[in-house]
C-alpha cells in the first residue's frame, strides 16, 4: 500500500491512509457523515475499519445501522484501498486536494456541526478562520433578488467577509459575483463530486472562484453526480461553514428553507430579506420573519452590524436613488444610460431573434438554455441571437447566461 499510496498524492503533497481511508469509505454507496462517524467509533478509526474490510463491517450492519444501499455494495467485496486511491487520483485530476476533518485545514465552525464530514475535497484555498456568511435563494429567482443577492456579495466582500453559496442558477450565482465586484473571496459548496461541473453553464465561474483566494468544495466522492438527495447535505455544510445566513428569495419548499433549518439547528445567525406579499419566491423569507427564527436584513450593513463585525465607511454611502433603497448601497448600482433606439416594430429581426425577444421579461431572467428550448434552436444559435439583441439595446444579460427584456 505504500508505494500505492506515495503516487497518489493529492494537490497539497503526499497522501496518509488515513485519506485513502476516508475517500475509500465516503465512497461506498449510502454512506453519509453519521454511518461515518459510527464505522469511526466503532473500528477505532476509518483506515482500521477499511484494513478490516467489508466482511467486518457487514457483522456490525445493525449496530452500525447501515443502509441497505451500503449492505449491497459491501456484499460484493469491494476492494476499498484501490477505491480510495482511485477518489484521491481523481480529486488530484480535477485541481482538488483532500483536507480530513482532524485536519489543521478543516475549518473549525464546520467541525463544530453534529456529524460534520470526514472529509472535504478542496479546489482553491480555504481558510480555516475566516469570517463567512451564506447567502442563499431561489435558482429563479426575479431580477430584484438578484440585484440584492449582488448586492449583499459585494458588500460582504468589501467588508473582508467570505461569501458561501451552493453555486446554483439564480441567487447563489449572483451572490459569488457580487463577490467577484468587491474583489474578494467565495466558497461555492457543490451537491455533486469534485470533478463534476454543476450547472454545466457555471464552470467558469468556478474555475475564478478556485483561481482566486476562494474554493470549491465538495463532500461527495469524485464522479457524483447531482443527484436530487444529495443536496439537503450540501445545504448543511453550507450552514455549517458559515457564521451566518441570509435568505435571500426562496417559496416555501425551497432548499434556501432547508438551508435555514440547519443554521437554525447548528446555532448560526439566521436572517432572511423581507419582500412582497404578492411576490411567490418572497413568501419563504417572510416566513421566517413570521415564526421569528430569522432577523430581517434590508442591507449587507443590518447584518454586519448584527454580526458586531466592522463596517466599511464605503458602505454607509446612501444608494444613487430611491429606487433602490433596498438594494445594499455596496452594489455598484449605477446604470449606463439605454441606448437611444426605434421602437420594437420598426427593429429589423429575423424570425429567431423575434421569436427569442418575446420569450423574455423585463423583471425575471431566463436561461439560454431554457429560452432555446422554447425557441426550439440550439443553444449555441440562441445565445448568438441574444448577443445580438444585447447590441440592439433590446436585452441585457446577466451572469450566468440569464437575459432580460429591455
Amino acid at each position: 500500500m505504500k508505494d500505492a499510496i506515495r503516487s497518489a498524492a493529492d494537490a497539497g503533497g503526499l497522501v496518509g491512509p488515513d485519506v485513502v481511508a476516508a475517500c475509500a469509505l465516503s465512497a461506498v454507496p449510502g454512506l453519509g457523515a453519521s454511518a461515518l462517524a459510527r464505522i469511526a467509533q466503532s473500528f477505532g478509526s476509518l483506515h482500521a475499519a477499511m484494513e478490516a474490510g467489508p466482511s467486518a463491517m457487514l457483522k456490525q450492519a445493525e449496530a452500525l445501522q447501515l443502509k441497505q444501499e451500503a449492505r449491497d455494495y459491501l456484499a460484493r467485496d469491494p476492494n476499498l484501498e484501490e477505491l480510495g486511491l482511485w477518489a484521491v487520483s481523481a480529486a488530484k485530476a480535477a485541481g482538488a486536494r483532500v483536507v480530513l476533518l482532524g485536519d489543521d485545514w478543516y475549518p473549525p465552525r464546520l467541525r463544530e456541526i453534529e456529524n460534520p464530514p470526514p472529509l472535504l475535497y478542496v479546489r482553491g484555498h480555504l481558510a480555516p478562520e475566516a469570517r463567512r456568511i451564506a447567502v442563499v435563494g431561489s435558482r429563479e429567482a426575479d431580477e430584484q433578488g438578484m440585484e440584492i443577492a449582488r448586492s449583499f456579495g459585494d458588500a460582504f466582500a468589501r467588508a473582508g467577509v467570505t461569501v458561501v453559496s451552493g453555486g446554483a442558477r439564480g441567487i447563489d450565482t449572483a451572490a459569488h459575483d457580487g463577490a467577484f465586484w468587491g474583489s474578494g473571496p467565495s466558497v461555492a459548496v457543490l451537491g455533486s463530486g469534485i470533478d463534476v461541473v454543476f450547472p454545466p453553464q457555471n464552470a467558469e465561474m468556478f474555475d475564478r472562484i478556485a483561481r482566486g483566494s476562494g474554493a470549491v468544495v465538495s463532500e461527495f466522492a469524485p464522479g457524483t453526480q447531482p443527484l436530487p438527495h444529495n443536496f439537503p447535505r450540501r445545504n448543511r455544510t453550507i450552514s455549517g461553514l458559515s457564521d451566518a445566513v441570509v435568505v435571500v428569495r426562496a417559496a416555501m419548499k425551497s432548499g434556501a428553507l432547508i438551508t435555514a433549518d440547519h443554521a437554525a439547528k447548528q446555532g448560526r445567525a439566521l436572517f432572511a430579506v423581507p419582500g412582497d406579499l404578492g411576490q411567490p419566491l418572497a413568501s419563504g423569507p417572510n416566513e421566517l420573519l413570521r415564526l421569528q427564527v430569522a432577523r430581517p436584513a434590508t442591507s449587507a450593513i443590518d447584518v454586519l452590524e448584527e454580526m458586531g463585525w466592522p463596517v466599511p465607511e464605503v458602505l454607509r454611502e446612501p444608494p444613487p436613488d430611491e429606487a433602490q433603497r433596498q438594494i445594499d448601497p455596496g452594489f455598484p448600482a449605477s446604470k449606463a444610460p439605454e441606448p437611444e433606439r426605434t421602437s420594437t416594430d420598426e427593429q429589423v429581426l429575423d424570425e429567431e431573434s423575434l421569436r427569442l425577444w418575446r420569450l423574455l421579461d423585463e423583471r425575471t431572467p431566463a436561461h439560454v438554455d431554457d429560452l432555446a428550448l422554447r425557441a426550439q434552436i440550439p443553444a449555441q444559435q440562441a445565445l448568438r441571437k441574444l448577443a445580438e439583441l444585447e447590441s440592439k439595446g433590446m436585452c441585457i444579460q446577466r451572469p450566468g447566461k440569464y437575459f432580460l427584456r429591455r
